[in-house]
């Protein structure tokens, strides 16, 4: 009878120790993945929902392909980053139906040097392809410039940005030129067991606009989950943002729901 309980106890502290170790697992994997400049392969998937819109009825849909490769050398990181987007737009007239189909394509590979001190930086080209398959889903040019991130980690906090600037330089010349910045600002808080509230708008600004129609600000946030499905991590998000500055024929609003898997960690 005593062996039996010793036998018990020491599966007992196996089981537990197998559970402090997914736990841990979990959570350093929910500090690397809003790291924008980590060292890993994963496919982030975003399906955003725009509602209040004044121009059509109903809610737009996007679905946000975000692959990123990470590549270790010894002094320094390279990330390979991609932006592919479907989308779903209500018809705005009887006449007409919805637009759907596949908008630009963005790609940037960021250069990073192994970290120095308590903030870490990347920057590298960008460019953006005209891959939309409607004139409404994409800009018609080729345009390219440059991104930049820091990112500051500390326990359980994380800061970081990211923005990127193109300009056009070519593409149909009927179409308006191209120069836009697109800044992504994050704050995220480590609740512990793969658990993290976070905030995470997408700030955007097109120079070529007029007056008072150039600027998008985003303002809310969320909170996601890191899980194990068998052996493959993969992390699961919903946020909300309001629009508190937009343009007048933007959405009030956008729904996010995330899910990112992870190839490589």
């Amino acid at each position: 009878m005593k062996q039996l309980k010793n036998v018990l106890l020491v599966l007992g502290i196996l089981a537990n120790s197998q559970f402090l170790i997914s736990q841990s697992q979990e959570e350093a994997l929910a500090q690397k993945l809003i790291n924008p400049l980590a060292n890993i392969s994963a496919l982030p998937v975003q399906h955003n929902i725009g509602i209040g819109s004044p121009v059509y009825e109903g809610a737009s849909y996007t679905m946000s392909l975000q692959p990123m490769i990470g590549t270790e050398y010894k002094n320094f990181n390279l990330l390979h980053r991609g932006v592919l987007n479907t989308a779903y737009f209500p018809s705005i007239s009887t006449d007409l139906g919805p637009t759907v189909g596949i908008s630009d394509f963005n790609y940037s590979i960021l250069y990073s040097p192994k970290k120095v001190g308590s903030i870490v930086w990347g920057a590298g080209p960008s460019i953006s392809m005209p891959t939309a398959t409607e004139n409404f889903l994409g800009t018609g040019m080729w345009s390219a410039g440059a991104s930049m991130i820091f990112v500051y980690q500390k326990e359980k906090w994380t800061f970081d940005m990211i923005f990127t600037q193109t300009i056009s330089f070519a593409g149909d010349q009927e179409r308006k030129n191209v120069s836009s910045l697109v800044a992504q600002t994050l704050a995220a808080y480590n609740l512990g067991k793969g658990w993290m509230i976070n905030t995470f708008p997408t700030i955007k600004a097109d120079w070529t606009a007029p007056n008072g129609q150039q600027w998008t600000l985003p303002v809310g946030g969320g909170i996601n989950k890191v899980a194990f499905l068998g052996k493959l991590p993969v992390s699961f998000g919903a946020q909300y943002y309001y629009n508190a500055i937009r343009p007048d024929l933007a959405p009030k609003g956008e729904l996010r729901f995330t899910t990112t898997i992870v190839f490589n960690k």
